[in-house]
């Protein structure tokens, strides 16, 4: 993936961080992220990687911080209109994975650790 859209990518994550963290926010999240899930389909390891975030999202224990974060990458899929509008043919999408993964390399190991307490 170019640095490019990297770059615009987490330019537009950054406000998402403060809007998962309101009470709106959390609301769009748990009402619209399933209904997303299921139109898009997709890569199933970035599908995987969107539900463990998800569940760590809503899990009580996670701290605010990482909340947001993994808020971010959740409204960034759920909003259609992003760096690259989800309307856009495979393109649409690419953008949403980018976020996706700059997100689960900020959080890797607090996510690993979850999924595994959650396996176990």
């Amino acid at each position: 993936m170019s640095s490019g859209l990297n770059n615009k990518v987490e330019n537009f994550l950054e406000p998402l961080k403060k809007t998962a963290e309101t009470p709106e926010g959390k609301r769009k999240i748990i009402d619209e992220f399933n209904d997303k899930v299921r139109r898009v389909g997709g890569i199933q390891q970035v599908i995987d990687k969107l539900k463990l975030l998800y569940r760590y999202f809503r899990d009580p224990g996670t701290h605010r911080a990482q909340k947001a974060l993994a808020g971010a990458a959740l409204l960034y899929f759920i909003i259609p209109t992003d760096v690259l509008p989800d309307f856009l043919p495979i393109a649409g999408y690419v953008d949403d994975a980018a976020a996706v993964a700059i997100i689960w390399k900020l959080l890797s190991r607090e996510l690993e650790r979850f999924a595994r307490e959650r396996a176990g």
